[in-house]
């Protein structure tokens, strides 16, 4: 086998290889259903792209060839690249998170993937190859989603609804609908024979049965609607056909029937027992999903408008959602990093002009397809026309994500060689075109050219993907429990932070949640507790440092500071954060926590009491501002606050436990213990927190008989708590 053979053919494995990596999920990663796949595709990429430029050099051949498809791509990336040099944050622009692994990086590997495929295949063959081999793996994750359905294993979203390998219903889903498409056009291919046409038939209603109980909408109503499309193309311009005609006649009139059947029982048992089409029948511009969508879209439209040429750069739609932050979204989860809407996301991206770079792909795909000589059959153009309207509807509506672009630019690419094939054939009819022939390497260029390629890809394989690795692998030994203790914990969080790659950031934040798990513990030395709080401030500075106008950074450590009594150092964090997101609750109530400590009551009931005049509906906000009252000894307004809410102000909560106790009024303390007592009669502890409140109010016999309870249901405090017993009887409190 000559060179030149063994690096086609591996560089068509590593194709082959990454139609796979849905597959995979290494647990040993932070966020293994994403960073696993692309750290892998992105490996493959980067030693295929090395495998090809060393081809490209020996065999003119394999050099890409000029087409639209390829112009726009590298226009888009060009655009989103200058984006994210003149955002906000290029570092988080350029490489994203382990979360998302999105970012530039992300994009030059798409966009050196789509050339990688449209040098090497370029052959009709290959191409069915390429799409079956892609249908097979499909196929491995649909009959998983089958697992999940039937209890063989877990749903990792803890839903009933279906992830396979993905991790995430609406990853999932998008992957079916590519499928249902792709398998689409291999079934009604001519040469297609009848056996496998009953195989292409089976795998279409396989992803459609594990579309549906993804239970994602806008998937699903992508999927109707491209199918709809795709029929109305067929009956309206494949006359020849009736046998067709009337398949896709049959499709319509099955959809509009079984939606008109939803609609019309949408009050019946069968409907409200099942967890797929409830969530369809419950659409509606009042559900709460639906208003949180526009009240999000409406941020993003705010944040387009302030740069509405380039955008923010990627990954930094955070800074937008927190500056545009809508008081109303209360009751939704506390941060987007996302628009949910991918248009929307490129217009925070890259402006307009990102937006329409990206909406130029969708643009040449149609032309490729309708434009006039183009060899696709009717019903392949009905097909992939409905592919591409499914795939955008759903758009609408989610985000993509690392199959989603393999699927897409794939599609791409397959499109791109339709389009060249005709040209070519088209050329050759009245030019006679000898294949070019292979280059003659320079013998000293050779000894140069090839080196420097394996040098620069072993370091990009390294700096990009080896040490973010080896950070999240050492992320997750931080997180897990370890023989040698604590300790062993803070080594493996400074291993994270010494590679210094992206995965330091997710490593901060997690070390703060572990900073205050050791500080509760009472197994960890105080000594170790310091150096998890000394560590924990010198990297959180670090962290807000690279991330001056992300308010989450600020108000996390703010309330870190919080709970190790630092006041002061808190609040100018908090106020840091309350100037990148004035209007969101969360932040102004971290700052009354802190006016609290600080025995300020005045202050923090005037901040807590802006956090509820943001949005009165927040009834958290307004329990909160009662709360605070309390403390700041406004009785009537703490009543005016909390009386709607619970008809009473005894209410058996810890925080309004310690709000009357600091208060001296250890009656309703006892009182709320009593109802806690009551409610769990088996929790010792809460019949040691009644016999403290009884011994503040002098029923030292009430005492002691709560401690014996206790005693009696908790037999290892036995020692401490006939130790209290013997001290109160002598007439001490303990």
């Amino acid at each position: 086998m000559t060179l030149n053979s063994f690096l086609r053919n591996s560089i068509i494995v590593g194709i082959f290889l990454a139609l796979f990596l849905p597959l995979y999920v290494p647990d040993t990663m932070f966020f293994p259903f994403i960073s696993g796949k692309n750290f892998a595709f992105r490996i493959i990429v980067e030693l295929m792209t090395a495998m090809l430029l060393i081809l490209m050099y020996r065999d003119a051949n394999y050099r890409p060839k000029k087409t639209w498809m390829l112009i726009a791509m590298s226009v888009f990336v060009a655009v989103i690249a200058i984006a994210d040099i003149f955002g906000e944050n290029f570092y988080r622009s350029f490489w994203s998170n382990y979360e998302r692994m999105e970012g530039l990086v992300a994009h030059l590997h798409f966009l050196a993937y789509f050339v990688v495929i449209s040098s090497v295949i370029t052959t009709e063959r290959l191409w069915n190859r390429f799409f079956n081999t892609s249908i097979i793996a499909s196929t491995i994750v649909a009959f998983y989603g089958l697992g999940q359905l039937a209890g063989k294993f877990e749903i990792h979203q803890g839903s009933v609804r279906l992830d396979a390998t993905l991790g995430n219903s609406t990853y999932l889903a998008v992957y079916m609908l590519f499928h249902i498409f792709i398998a689409g056009l291999f079934l009604t291919r001519e040469t297609t024979g009848k056996m496998m046409r009953w195989v292409y038939g089976t795998i279409i209603l396989l992803d459609i049965f594990i579309l549906y109980y993804t239970a994602t909408r806008g998937a699903i109503l992508g999927f109707i609607g491209g199918a709809i499309l795709s029929s109305i193309i067929l009956i309206a311009f494949n006359k020849d056909n009736k046998f067709v005609r009337k398949i896709a006649l049959g499709v319509v009139a099955f959809i509009f029937i079984f939606s008109a059947g939803i609609l019309a029982f949408k009050d019946s048992n069968f409907i409200k027992k099942s967890p797929v089409l409830v969530r369809f029948t419950s659409i509606s511009l009042n559900e709460t999903t639906t208003k949180s969508r526009f009240m999000i879209w409406n941020m993003s439209w705010q944040g387009f408008k302030e740069h509405p040429i380039l955008g923010w750069g990627q990954d930094n739609y955070i800074i937008v959602f927190n500056k545009y932050y809508d008081p109303k979204m209360y009751a939704q989860e506390p941060w987007f990093d996302r628009s949910h809407n991918v248009f929307f996301d490129w217009l925070i991206a890259g402006g307009a002009l990102g937006l329409l770079a990206y909406l130029s792909l969708f643009v040449i795909a149609l032309y490729y397809i309708l434009r006039s000589g183009s060899n696709f059959k009717i019903i392949e153009k009905s097909l992939l026309i409905g592919l591409l309207s499914a795939y955008f509807f759903q758009n609408i509506f989610v985000f993509d994500n690392m199959t989603s672009y393999l699927m897409f630019f794939s599609i791409m690419a397959y499109l791109a060689w339709r389009d060249r094939k005709v040209i070519e054939e088209t050329i050759n009819k009245y030019v006679t075109k000898e294949k070019t022939p292979a280059t003659s390497p320079h013998p000293i260029l050779d000894f140069i050219y090839t080196p420097v390629i394996v040098f620069i890809t072993f370091f990009i394989l390294y700096s990009a993907n080896i040490k973010p690795i080896m950070a999240s692998t050492s992320l997750i030994k931080a997180l897990s429990s370890q023989q040698d203790g604590a300790k062993k914990n803070l080594d493996y969080f400074e291993q994270v932070f010494a590679y210094n790659t992206f995965g330091s950031g997710e490593g901060r934040e997690q070390l703060m949640q572990s900073a205050l798990r050791v500080q509760s513990s009472s197994n960890v030395f105080q000594e170790i507790k310091q150096k998890f709080f000394d560590i924990t401030q010198k990297e959180m500075l670090i962290q807000i440092k690279k991330n001056p106008k992300d308010a989450r950074y600020e108000l996390f450590f703010g309330s870190f500071l919080n709970k190790f009594g630092l006041y002061d150092e808190a609040l100018k964090h908090l106020s840091r954060a309350q100037e990148l997101s004035p209007k969101k609750q969360q932040i102004l109530f971290e700052i009354g926590a802190s006016y609290l400590g600080k025995g300020d009551y005045n202050k923090a009931l005037q901040v807590v009491g802006e956090a509820y005049n943001e949005e009165k509906n927040f009834r958290e906000a307004q329990f909160l501002y009662g709360l605070v009252a309390l403390y700041a000894g406004d009785d009537k307004l703490a009543e005016e606050l909390i009386l709607p809410i619970y008809g009473t102000m005894l209410i058996p909560d810890d925080r309004i436990i310690n709000a009357y106790a600091f208060r001296g009024e250890y009656g309703k303390v006892a009182s709320l213990w009593q109802i806690r007592v009551k409610n769990d009669p088996n929790n010792a502890d809460y019949h040691v927190a009644l016999a403290a409140s009884y011994l503040k109010l002098g029923q030292r016999q009430g005492a002691i008989a709560e401690l014996r309870k206790s005693i009696e249901l908790k037999p290892e405090f036995k020692v401490q708590g006939e130790y209290f017993i013997k001290e109160i009887e002598a007439g001490r409190n303990p």
